[in-house]
């Protein structure tokens, strides 16, 4: 963790805290009023007719909610592979804490080419969630170093304005040691042709300075080992946003309930406790629509139409939603795509690495 102790970066940090806090209550407030978490009779609700999307999801679309996907490590040029072994090891490890804490199963992460025979199965299980057979990987996380290097630098130390240079002979000086890190780390559609879907580069650094008399600036071996470990880790936690919500699972819209007599909407979804869903979850409702590229492939896009929270009704496949439909930008059809919505706490946004100059999206 950075801490901040300019004064205008306190400032900056609680003006980035204060828009976090404006930004939850604007969500708060979009699915405000009826749309409340708490149903006491789920039976006493009737049951309202739906229109269907047009094409409906197949039985595997229907069934496929969790995201399979593997994890590839390609060659590095320049850097010998013998320094990476730690490393690499660590961004797996990151990345399979991401994909778990967003409910994605993990297959053999081994591989050095997507193309190469692997062992079927979740290698993986998580915790509290069902695993259903895997027949191949929805998404590929292929990563790659291209920086992983040490420097140093020696400064003399410091004379006051009285004193000569005698004066300040056989005192330390500082030794800066800096560790810096740059990895890409791409995902791809498995079955697309490699197609890449996203690029997160990441590059940082991190420093650490020591008294020392020897303007060579030697460093133990544990040390040096550390501050990677430092620089790495602060960058791969700026990928628990942006890829945790590429890796969420997905589900659809399948039944609706009104209040009697009142203007009360619940919706069931495909997601329940199995997919890591839990009451007071806040969901979006996304319309898929599906287009054809000049090569011939099926293109699928989506956009947000409406957003709920999760209701105390939750199942290991299913879960009831609240949400108001007169404030969705479409009419809700049975077989609309639902997937959970993650935001950066206010926590974050106060303290943390500066994710704006470590990470770049492409």
């Amino acid at each position: 963790m950075t801490e901040r102790v300019e004064a205008a970066g306190t400032r900056t940090s609680r003006t980035q805290g204060l828009r976090g806090l404006i930004g939850i209550a604007a969500i708060m407030a979009m699915i405000g009023g009826c749309a409340t978490g708490r149903v006491s009779n789920i039976e006493a609700y009737d049951e309202i007719a739906m229109n269907k999307v047009v094409p409906y999801p197949d039985r595997a679309d229907l069934r496929k909610r969790a995201y399979e996907l593997i994890v590839v490590d390609r060659p590095a040029v320049g850097i010998d592979a013998s320094t990476l072994v730690k490393p690499r090891a660590q961004v797996r490890g990151a990345l399979l804490r991401v994909a778990a804490e967003a409910g994605a199963a993990v297959i053999d992460q081994s591989l050095s080419q997507l193309g190469e025979l692997r062992t079927e199965g979740v290698l993986v299980e998580l915790e509290g969630r069902e695993t259903e057979d895997v027949t191949g990987a929805d998404f590929a996380l292929a990563t790659r170093f291209s920086k992983y290097q040490y420097s140093a630098e020696w400064k003399k130390p410091f004379k006051l304005l009285w004193q000569s240079e005698a004066d300040v002979v056989g005192k330390p000086g500082i030794c800066i040691h800096r560790a810096e890190v740059e990895v890409d780390i791409q995902l791809s559609e498995v079955g697309s042709d490699g197609k890449i879907t996203k690029t997160y580069a990441l590059e940082h650094s991190a420093e650490q300075g020591n008294k020392d008399l020897d303007p060579a600036c030697t460093i133990a071996p544990v040390t040096l080992g550390v501050l990677f470990e430092k620089a790495l880790d602060e960058a791969l936690s700026c990928l628990n946003i942006p890829l945790g919500s590429k890796l969420l699972p997905r589900g659809h819209l399948t039944g609706h309930r009104k209040a009697p007599g009142a203007e009360r909407h619940i919706y069931r979804i495909s997601l329940g406790s199995a997919q890591g869903i839990r009451p007071g979850n806040d969901i979006e409702v996304r319309r898929e629509q599906r287009s054809m590229s000049p090569s011939g492939e099926e293109i699928r896009e989506e956009r947000v139409i409406a957003k709920g929270v999760v209701t105390d009704h939750v199942r290991a496949q299913q879960s009831w939603v609240a949400l108001d439909p007169t404030k969705a930008t479409g009419a809700l059809l049975e077989g609309d795509v639902v997937r959970p919505f993650l935001s950066d706490g206010l926590l974050a946004s106060l303290s943390g690495p500066d994710c704006d100059s470590i990470l770049a999206e492409r």
